[in-house]
């Protein structure tokens, strides 16, 4: 078999792509916006305002509204293999 006993690994994946759509999008759809309108749009401001730390929302558009963006690390470590992981205890 092939790496980690997947018989699918280095297959590519069956069946369509099919594209995801943010709750951005989803946000901008529901309030009828086009992109010009973006930055005008006081309802889009505040649902951003809302959901700028646990959404995607493109960045220029919160620098345009001054909101202050902080960058967050991102941490790639597989919940599977987190308990696994030896822990020291001092003392």
């Amino acid at each position: 078999m092939s790496r980690n006993n997947n018989p699918h690994w280095g297959k590519p994946a069956s069946g369509p792509v099919v594209p995801t759509v943010t709750s951005f999008e989803e946000a901008v759809k529901g309030l009828k916006l086009q992109p010009d309108q973006y930055v005008h749009s006081m309802h889009l401001r505040e649902w951003a305002r809302r959901n700028k730390n646990s959404k995607f929302i493109p960045e220029p558009l919160l620098q345009a509204w001054g909101f202050e963006i902080t960058k967050q690390p991102f941490i790639s470590y597989s919940t599977t293999l987190l308990w696994k992981l030896p822990i020291r205890r001092s003392g």
